[in-house]
């Protein structure tokens, strides 16, 4: 991006807008080889621009209406010229023809949503990461019919995240969100809107939504098991691109990284072997940068990362992933998932902070004063032939309330599988992970999060071996229909019925094993 369009987009954020809503052509010249000298335009000949979803935010405003969103069947070009089937989720302002757009809100707003179902069947849309009551979490109860509008008031209480959006239909989450009903949701606060980290989006601050895909013979995205128990698709994309480049200018660059494939998980690594940075994982900023040089997520997981890009003007760098192959046969997969060209000017101002966090996270101290007992466990297993999912035995029952958990009450509990290889994703709160395996989880994964993940089965490991986590858990919302106000005047704070609730969820985020039953439900009431 040249000074002058920096410039340009510079006046505009100053210019008084009720909203900032937009998408990449606004923001960078990131879709063009403008900048880049011959030999990076020749190495992104057969690269894709990365699309950057569009993005609703007002940056000023307290109290407020989000556009309207429209969740719609749409025909997506993964392959130029090519259409196929997708869902998208537009605004008046946007067109998206295949996710949505990317929502961003300050702590503390009070934010309106309408949620315009236009497609031929129900559909949900669950807010994922964010601590908000069980009637705003958008989970298999709160279904949007054909023509009908979900409108709800949204308080946004919780620290900086990266967190987002999709369809948590019941039995239909993975074709959904497959299809492509899914966005990023991002919350700032008054601390991370100081701390100098790269923040300006679409240009140093990248979306990366990593998802897979599995194309027919005409280029039409098809969901198909191919009689396997998961969607492992053959194709490998960023925000809906398919072998996608993305222009940066040189110094900190910062990716937002979520896995949103249904059941692939991804060790990202860049093939230069440099290292980076982790800020920050589902729930929010870690204590200070943690440096790695890989970072496994698995299906629902975020992550913030930061690169330094500082001595790479002119050049190009490429994040890769190891992953399982198609046919599950135990082998990996090295796939490039993103080319980053960097461009030889100037630098944008932005650092890497020794400290992220304004309120300390001491894990040591958490766990040790942690409950001694464990609260709840919970067994995740199928039958032989991978057709049903299990939580301690039982499928997923809509009619059913498995746990009844008290209001800011903290719990341990724990997750276990003879398999492994589950990430555990609890709705409605953040959580920090005591322990994987009876071992400490690694320093990026030392912050807040709302999935732990069962370890995969290492060679030679005994059969019959379990796999174990333990989280910290406190949740600071109830899940009654009722707002607290009504609910105490009508007398309903003590119930436990499931008809004066909107549970939460527990369940595997590998999403054809929640649409296959391995989910659960709670209520969280005020005790008297």
């Amino acid at each position: 991006m040249d000074r002058r369009n920096f410039i340009k987009y510079g006046a505009t954020l100053s210019s008084g807008l009720a909203f900032s809503s937009v998408g990449l052509s606004a923001l960078s010249s990131s879709g063009s080889s403008e900048g880049l000298n011959y030999q990076q335009k020749k190495l992104i000949s057969e690269y894709n621009p990365l699309y950057i979803p569009p993005l609703l935010y007002n940056p000023y405003a307290k109290r407020y209406r989000m556009p309207t969103l429209y969740v719609q069947d749409t025909f997506h070009e993964f392959y130029p010229g090519k259409k196929s089937p997708a869902t998208g989720l537009s605004t008046l302002q946007h067109h998206c023809s295949y996710f949505g757009p990317t929502i961003k809100v300050k702590r503390g707003d009070v934010v309106d949503f309408s949620i315009v179902n236009l497609r031929q069947e129900p559909v949900t849309n669950h807010w994922h990461g964010l601590h908000i009551p069980g009637r705003l979490d958008g989970g298999p109860h709160q279904m949007i019919q054909p023509g009908e509008t979900w409108n709800i008031t949204m308080p946004v209480r919780q620290e900086a995240a990266t967190c987002w959006y999709h369809d948590h239909t019941c039995g239909k989450t993975a074709e959904h969100v497959y299809f492509g009903h899914a966005g990023l949701f991002l919350i700032e606060d008054a601390h991370s809107a100081f701390l100098g980290i790269p923040d300006i989006y679409g240009v140093n601050e990248i979306p990366v939504i990593v998802h897979d895909k599995l194309f027919n013979t005409n280029f039409e995205q098809i969901y198909d098991l191919r009689g396997g128990p998961i969607f492992l698709g053959d194709s490998i994309l960023v925000n809906g691109t398919i072998n996608p480049y993305c222009k940066v200018n040189p110094g900190w660059v910062r990716l937002r990284i979520l896995n949103g494939a249904n059941d692939r998980h991804f060790d990202f690594y860049f093939k230069d072997g440099r290292s980076f940075y982790v800020i920050a994982g589902d729930g929010g900023f870690l204590n200070q940068p943690v440096q790695i040089d890989q970072l496994t997520l698995y299906s629902g997981e975020r992550a913030e990362i930061m690169i330094d890009l500082s001595q790479d003007g002119g050049g190009i760098i490429d994040l890769m992933a190891k992953t399982i192959v198609v046919d599950t046969s135990g082998g990996d997969l090295f796939v490039n998932i993103m080319r980053l060209a960097i461009e030889d000017n100037f630098e944008l101002p932005a650092t890497l902070p020794s400290r992220l966090r304004k309120k300390w996270i001491n894990w040591e101290e958490e766990i040790k004063s942690a409950p001694q007992v464990i609260s709840r466990s919970f067994d995740l297993s199928s039958n032989s032939t991978l057709t049903e999912m299990y939580i301690n035995n039982k499928a997923y029952d809509m009619k059913v309330i498995n746990e009844f958990v008290p209001r800011g009450v903290h719990e341990v509990w724990e997750v276990k599988s003879l398999r492994g290889g589950h990430p555990f994703h609890v709705h409605g709160c953040s959580f920090l992970i005591m322990a994987i395996d009876d071992e400490s989880p690694p320093d990026e994964f030392k912050g807040w999060k709302d999935t732990v993940v069962l370890p995969l089965p290492e060679p030679g490991t005994p059969v019959g071996k379990y796999y174990t986590a333990k989280i910290l858990v406190k949740f600071d919302h109830t899940t009654f229909r009722a707002d607290g106000t009504n609910r105490n005047i009508s007398g309903l704070k003590d119930q436990k019925e499931l008809r004066y609730h909107f549970p939460y969820m527990y369940h595997c985020h590998l999403l054809e094993h929640e649409d296959k039953g391995m989910m659960g439900q709670f209520i969280v009431y005020d005790e008297a």
